[in-house]
């Protein structure tokens, strides 16, 4: 076995398959078995497990020579789990997560991003530099961008189990009750102002160009309690949903905005995949859906009634960490990856 094993470039499994066609009348042991007897024999000198327990030699050139072999390999499969690492070398989970921390090695789960397509990074260098020349001709230009979005809240929205805890000495057998065979919610608008929050506006149905149309001319009037300087510096922003690009809604962005508001088909071009830079996408729905699902809403109107009383918790220190602090920190660094994906690197 150990000849095979050696002959095998010191691959189990391969060892394994070459032992079974060579002497198939034998016993086939594990792949793993062929490790275990080579680490038997440098640790303790014997093939033994039984005479090994019994000798305890520890050779701790040995050790360090698999501690070498385990790191080189997971250093080229890094997405290797532990029970891999552990079946492929013959070793148990537990040590090989001993010799990872010995190594200071960490799992990092990955981080989902935005897909772009081709030219969408041009894009977005493009909006920077636009923008950027803005904030250096009025550092206060972001406070007077009404950034604005739309979400669907459900019944059977994200439920954390990591907020529903119980603490007792024996198990209380607690359970949530969800019923996700009748769905039902509602669509939401909100807007976010300098450190405002417009809205929230609710609506049944999918968003078109005519039903967009009609809530802009409410507009105007939940913006009434905004101080008059935001009002009369605003710059609306849109994002790329079809409804926002229908012509009677640029039409009537036109008439309200004139060249002060950003879309797909504006008079600034908003680039397009791009939730990362909207502060709706990367802070608000986020923290409103957390809050909203804590306690699972009743019925409709209940679910209405959260996401009412979550937008007035905001404060407005948390909204401008967003608007302003926030979004210019991503601003540079989305330039620094080249318009590129960058959320993926922030912590």
């Amino acid at each position: 076995m150990i000849l095979i094993y050696g002959e095998c470039n010191k691959h189990c499994r391969e060892a394994a398959r070459v032992y079974a066609n060579r002497y198939p009348e034998r016993y086939h042991p594990p792949h793993n078995f062929f490790l275990r007897l080579v680490n038997n024999l440098r640790t303790y000198g014997t093939f033994s497990i039984r005479d090994a327990q019994r000798q305890p030699l520890r050779n701790m050139e040995q050790n360090d020579d698999q501690e070498n072999e385990i790191i080189a390999y997971i250093q080229l499969n890094p997405h290797s789990s532990l029970r891999h690492v552990a079946r492929e070398f013959g070793f148990s989970k537990t040590k090989v997560h001993k010799i990872f921390k010995k190594y200071k090695l960490h799992p990092y789960r990955a981080d989902l991003v935005q897909h772009l397509r081709q030219g969408d990074n041009e894009r977005r260098l493009t909006f920077i530099a636009w923008i950027t020349t803005e904030i250096n001709n009025d550092p206060l230009f972001l406070n007077y961008i009404l950034w604005t979005d739309e979400s669907k809240f459900t019944n059977n929205g994200v439920l954390n189990k990591q907020n529903n805890r119980y603490w007792s000495n024996g198990n209380p057998h607690w359970a949530v009750d969800t019923n996700y065979q009748t769905v039902w919610g509602t669509n939401v608008w909100c807007g976010l102002l300098g450190g405002n929050l417009i809205g929230p506006h609710f609506y049944d149905g999918t968003l078109n160009g005519r039903r967009y149309s009609d809530f802009l001319t409410l507009l105007p009037m939940m913006l009434e309690d905004v101080p008059l300087l935001l009002r009369q510096n605003l710059f609306f922003q849109q994002d790329g949903a079809p409804a926002h690009n229908a012509i009677i809604v640029r039409q009537q962005l036109n008439e309200m905005f004139g060249n002060r508001w950003m879309g797909t088909h504006g008079p600034v071009e908003w680039p397009p995949r791009s939730p990362d830079l909207t502060p709706l996408d990367f802070f608000l729905w986020g923290h409103l859906k957390t809050v909203v699902y804590a306690d699972p809403p009743a019925n409709l109107q209940d679910l209405k009634n959260k996401i009412t009383v979550a937008c007035r918790q905001l404060t407005k220190e948390q909204i401008l960490a967003a608007t302003f602090r926030e979004v210019s920190r991503r601003l540079e660094m989305c330039l620094e990856k080249n318009g590129g994906n960058f959320e993926h690197f922030i912590r």
